[in-house]
Order: C-alpha cells, then structure tokens, then sequence
C-alpha cells in the first residue's frame, strides 16, 4: 500500500496560557513582555494534516510553519510503500540538509515520520507501540510538570495536591536567571517552599528553560545540591556543549537537556558532554525513527531517556523500550495539549501512571468541530 497524498485538511487559530517562568529572553522584557522562544514552537494557528494510504488516514496536528514544510515534502513521498518509513525518513533528510538539520525542518521531517508509523500501524491493526518491538510493561510511571512560579501558598498548594494524586516526581519552573541580580535567592525560595511542602520522598526536578548562562548555573546547582534535585534540566543554551560538559562534572545533580536538539548526532554530543538524561521530543526531534536511535545510543552510556512532554507519540516510544532506559513520563498537568486537539484518544495519567491503549495506530481519532 503506497502514500497517496497529504494535505491539510483544517486551520485553526489557538491562544496558549502564559505562565511565569525564566526564559531566555528576560534580558529584552522591556521590549518582549513574557512573550518567549515558545512563541516559535507554538504558534497560533494549528493546522490539521492527513495522510492517506487506501483505505487508512493518519491525523496530525502541528504549526503552519511546519505544515508548510510537509507540504514541500508531499510529493517527494508519493509512490512510497506505507512501510518504507526508515526509507522515507533517510531521503527526506538528505534532501532537506541545506536547509534543515534542525529546528521547523526537523519539525516537518517528524510529522511525516509519525504518520507513516500511524498508518502503518493501522493497516496492521496493531497499536504503533507492536510494531516499534512491542510493550515492555503495563503501566508508564508518570511525573507531574508545571508548579510554575506563584504566589507561594498557592505553588505549595499544588505541589502537595500531585502528591494526592499519586505521583512521586514532579518538576517546577524556576522563575530567574542572570538577568535578575536577585535571581539566586529566588529561585532558592521556590524550591525550599515545594520541599517543605512535599518532604524528601518525593522527587523534585526544576526546569531553567536555556536561560542561564555557565558562571549562574554553577552557583545555582551548588545551592540546590542541598534539595536533593532530581535534575536540572535545560540551564544553558542548547549549542553550549563545552559549559554542559563542566557543569556536570562540577556537581552532583543530574543536568538534563534535549527538548530542543535533533537528531542522533545532537544526542550524541550532549553525552560526551556528560549528560544522562536527555529528553528528546517525538514531534520536534525528527519523528520516531531518531527517537529509537537516541535510546539505543543512550543506553550504551549507562544513560536515560525522559521525553520532552507526554504526547502519545512519546509514550508509545518509551512503552516500547526497556524501563531501565525510559522510566517515566512528563505529563502537563495545565498546558492544554494543543497538538491533539480535536483528537480523541488522548492519554492521562491514573494514580500517577499512563496505560497505552490497544487501540490501531496511535489510537487517536480525528473529530472535528
């Protein structure tokens, strides 16, 4: 069964919740306000793609920057056997080299990937997660993501109420960076507040958002070290490997990056930099078939994948893959998941875990308004 055709097939314009948090664009609030980088990422208008292939369509949400790259690919793809996805994913990439590598392209090369393995998947009848090697276990442990900054009684609030619900690893955002001459002492309050909310037995992780640079992250990690962080995750800017590879050798929290690197090689260098949990994203670093490979690369170096964000795609990753390399999953407690919106079969967490559904494909069905 060959790639019929792709086309988008729904445009909707979409407004995000903004949240407090430090970003790499504080230094320019005077001119920016709380807009950030995510602005480029999750863009206001949603358009909706389909892929055909005979009988079987896949659905997929995603930007209009993106889906006008996978339209550019479209006809390159036409005449492709639904189960070339390997095939498709090598050639799209070579071609799009001058240009791609990275960032929107990447973006684009994912989409077209995951929904060849959605309708691959579906015209076997099986969930996607068989066809990537089966499931490794019955449950996802999940974590829950936001404790943005607020006010205080509010951030312990909701940090004892994941306790509540089961889960046994959060993560906040930290609220300052070099651009605050205060920046230590806040972020230090925040942490303290969430510890003595949740105690010791539960884990806490903290997210910079590429927003600190090496000399701020290196006096920040010394005064988390106390808190026992599970990880800091994302404290310099992505293509600052050299700074990565001396912070984690000065201090004993894990330093965790990868929302925002591609493909193997990117995966690659953050090892040899000395990172151990990297965090890829299904939908931005290039689709499944990276994903698969980032994985087994990690696990030659003793390290552990934690995606980016619990969108079904990355779910069906890590169900597949041995728990030892990808133990648990982010879940957005706030965010509304606007990439699968108008999408029913969208997975949340019980008691603190996902259960991957049966369902054919991704188990996601396109119901439109």
């Amino acid at each position: 069964m060959k790639v019929e055709s792709i086309k988008i097939i729904g445009r909707e314009k979409v407004k995000q919740p903004v949240y407090k948090y430090v970003k790499p664009t504080d230094y320019y609030k005077d001119i920016l306000g709380e807009v950030s980088p995510t602005e480029a990422a999750m863009i206001n208008e949603v358009c909706t793609l389909e892929m055909k292939a005979g009988e079987y369509s896949s659905y997929y949400n995603t930007t209009s920057d993106v889906a006008s790259f996978v339209m550019e690919f479209s006809g390159k793809l036409k005449e492709f056997n639904i189960s070339e996805i390997n095939m498709a994913w090598d050639m799209l990439y070579r071609l799009s080299l001058p240009l791609g590598r990275s960032g929107v392209m990447m973006h684009a090369l994912s989409a077209v990937n995951i929904m060849m393995y959605d309708i691959y998947s579906k015209s076997l009848n099986v969930p996607a997660y068989k066809i990537m090697g089966g499931a490794t276990r019955k449950r996802i442990r999940a974590y829950a993501s936001h404790l943005h900054p607020t006010d205080l009684k509010e951030l312990r609030k909701e940090a004892e109420e994941y306790v509540s619900q089961g889960y046994k690893t959060m993560k906040m955002r930290f609220i300052s960076g070099p651009s605050d001459i205060n920046g230590l002492e806040k972020n230090i309050e925040l942490v303290k507040t969430i510890r003595d909310a949740v105690g010791y037995d539960v884990e806490l992780a903290g997210d910079a958002w590429m927003s600190w640079n090496y000399n701020f992250a290196l006096k920040m990690v010394k005064k988390l070290e106390r808190y026992d962080m599970a990880w800091v995750e994302e404290p310099l800017m992505p293509d600052d490997f050299d700074a990565m590879k001396m912070l984690s050798w000065k201090t004993g929290i894990p330093i965790s990056e990868g929302e925002h690197h591609y493909h193997v090689y990117d995966f690659k260098r953050l090892l040899d930099a000395g990172i151990r949990i990297l965090q890829p994203d299904a939908v931005w670093t290039g689709g499944i078939t990276p994903m698969k490979k980032i994985i087994a690369l990690a696990e030659t170096y003793g390290a552990i994948v934690v995606p980016h964000t619990g969108n079904i795609y990355n779910l069906h990753v890590i169900g597949s893959e041995p728990e030892s390399v990808t133990p648990v999953a982010e879940f957005l407690t706030k965010y509304r998941e606007w990439m699968e919106q108008h999408m029913e079969g969208t997975l949340f967490p019980e008691k603190g875990y996902f259960t991957l559904s049966d369902k054919p494909g991704f188990g996601l069905e396109y119901k439109p308004q």
